[in-house]
């Protein structure tokens, strides 16, 4: 673990690449910087390790995924915009908008009684949250010097993951304590003092002066292509995130919705590919560093979110894990993750060289998606907080490298824009894993859930036809209804349909990172020797 003194140290270690801010405003902008990410990483593994308690006590399984996707649909629609609009508005303003978004949404979310104020609430975390990530990183680009921004990096990722891991087991012991409203009331006060600090301390200059007023650069962002975006991210959400309850597969509404999804995204790209000043300059996908960099990016963080989202809910659904045990198997992993962020910063910062770290990255992201679909119902806990390291292993370097790469690759005046092309296709690509992923699993629980009903060989004493459809329909609506005091052969068909269709997810995460591996073949390496 880092030290304050260890800190200190490698922050006087830059000095060079501070562009004139004093020692002191330094450290306490990257302290700003820092409690920022660790406070949206918090929250993130938040809302993970409660999925299951939410979705039981709002009786909204087959909708749950929203409370994920509208997050990261914010994020898509957003985190693309904040490069722009912190070069037109600055830093600093930028910040505090965040922050308030952050803090609003999580009021909204601690006070939420209905799946629908959730899911309104965690849209405009996700806009406070995606911008925070996004802004840290452009920041950090204004103040240290290409080497050093893997060894950075790698202490933005502690924080990050100190962040997750806390986040987590606070999350489980506030469920416990004053229910699972309290975990997200907690982090209000909390991102408001940073705010403060922010205002008071933050203070990097505005970039492109060009004499234009506020106006006049908040018109000329692209406002056309994010919303062209963010309605074919919307469609698809719809497509993948509701039943036959909501609309038949055949009906006009959902062939719309298909019809649209696809040609939302094709418009989306030859408009891009067309203006000067694109939300995502796919332009800049004509490098090839910058495209199969994000390629990787879309695969790596489809099969991340999905095993971070998936994993606990197969905890709490199929072994009846607590919200705070599921944080707790979440521990080992985290950490190790803090500690590869280091290594793969150092490691840049020693030889220069990314790619041969990046292809072993690919190898562990592969075979340790394999392992998590190895899981088993039977498992013990030692294993379950252990099993999924070297796929954490595998993303956490991953994460580093890729930045490094992207930003390699261009010049200094391009790598806002770079950073914001790397969150719009981390935000798709986490959007549509969760989508896709929820997809598959409520088309497989509900294929094995019929399938298991009506190959029981016998009615548990003292039930009719009527009180196994009425268990079915609950089991779909509440993944913790099995552990309700069930008769065994009816808490074990649920059990199981919840364990195959967690399954499914699985493979689709083999699938994603067998992508992320691929993709990383072609990537270039890139000079890492300027400013």
């Amino acid at each position: 673990m880092t030290t304050i003194n260890d800190e200190s140290s490698l922050i006087e270690s830059v000095e060079d690449a501070k562009n004139g801010i004093s020692n002191t405003k330094y450290k306490v902008i990257l302290a700003c910087l820092f409690a920022n990410c660790f406070l949206s990483s918090a929250d993130s593994t938040m809302v993970v390790t409660l999925l299951g308690k939410i979705s039981s006590d709002l009786d909204s399984q087959e909708h749950i995924s929203w409370v994920a996707t509208s997050y990261l649909l914010s994020c898509a629609a957003f985190q693309p915009l904040f490069g722009k609009l912190s070069d037109v508005f600055g830093r600093k303003s930028m910040l505090l908008l965040c922050i308030f978004c952050f803090s609003f949404g999580c009021f909204l979310c601690g006070n939420a009684q209905s799946l629908s104020i959730l899911v309104a609430g965690r849209f405009i975390t996700g806009i406070g949250g995606g911008g925070l990530s996004s802004l840290t990183t452009i920041a950090m680009s204004d103040l240290v010097s290409m080497r050093d921004r893997g060894l950075y990096g790698g202490y933005l990722g502690v924080f990050m993951d100190l962040g997750a891991i806390s986040g987590g087991v606070l999350a489980g012991i506030f469920d416990e304590i004053w229910g699972w409203q309290s975990a997200f009331l907690i982090q209000v006060p909390i991102s408001l003092l940073t705010g403060l600090a922010i205002y008071l301390w933050f203070d990097i200059p505005k970039h492109n002066e060009d004499g234009l007023t506020n106006w006049e650069r908040f018109v000329g962002i692209d406002w056309i292509g994010s919303g062209l975006l963010v309605s074919s991210l919307l469609t698809l959400m719809l497509l993948t995130g509701t039943t036959d309850k909501d609309f038949a597969r055949d009906s006009i509404l959902w062939w719309f919705f298909v019809f649209y999804t696809i040609i939302g995204f094709i418009t989306f790209y030859f408009y891009e590919d067309k203006i000067d000043h694109a939300i995502i300059p796919v332009k800049m996908l004509h490098n090839q560093t910058i495209l199969i960099t994000c390629i990787n990016w879309w695969f790596m963080c489809m099969n991340f979110y999905t095993y971070v989202y998936y994993l606990p809910f197969y905890w709490s659904s199929v072994q009846n894990r607590s919200p705070f045990e599921c944080g707790y198997l979440f521990i080992p992993s985290t950490v190790i993750s803090s500690f590869t962020a280091l290594f793969a910063g150092w490691y840049i910062k020693k030889t220069g060289r990314y790619r041969p770290l990046h292809v072993v990255a690919g190898l562990f992201i592969f075979f340790g998606s394999v392992i998590v679909f190895t899981a088993s119902k039977d498992d013990g806990k030692i294993w379950e907080s252990i099993f999924s390291l070297p796929l954490r292993f595998g993303t956490t370097s991953n994460h580093t490298i890729m930045l490094i790469a992207m930003l390699s690759s261009v010049a200094k005046e391009e790598q806002a824009l770079v950073t914001s092309i790397q969150y719009g296709f981390k935000s798709c690509g986490s959007t549509m894993g969760v989508a896709f992923a929820n997809a598959l699993m409520q088309w497989k629980l509900k294929g094995a859930l019929d399938k298991g009903f009506a190959t029981l060989p016998t009615l548990p004493e003292g039930w009719n036809a009527e009180m196994l459809a009425s268990a079915k329909e609950r089991a779909l609506e509440d993944p913790s209804y099995a552990f309700n005091g069930l008769p065994d052969i009816i808490k074990n068909t649920i059990t199981n349909g919840y364990d195959s269709s967690c399954h499914l997810v699985y493979a689709f995460l083999v699938v994603t990172g067998l992508g992320c591996l691929l993709s990383i073949w072609k990537t270039r390496e890139n000079t890492l020797d300027r400013v």
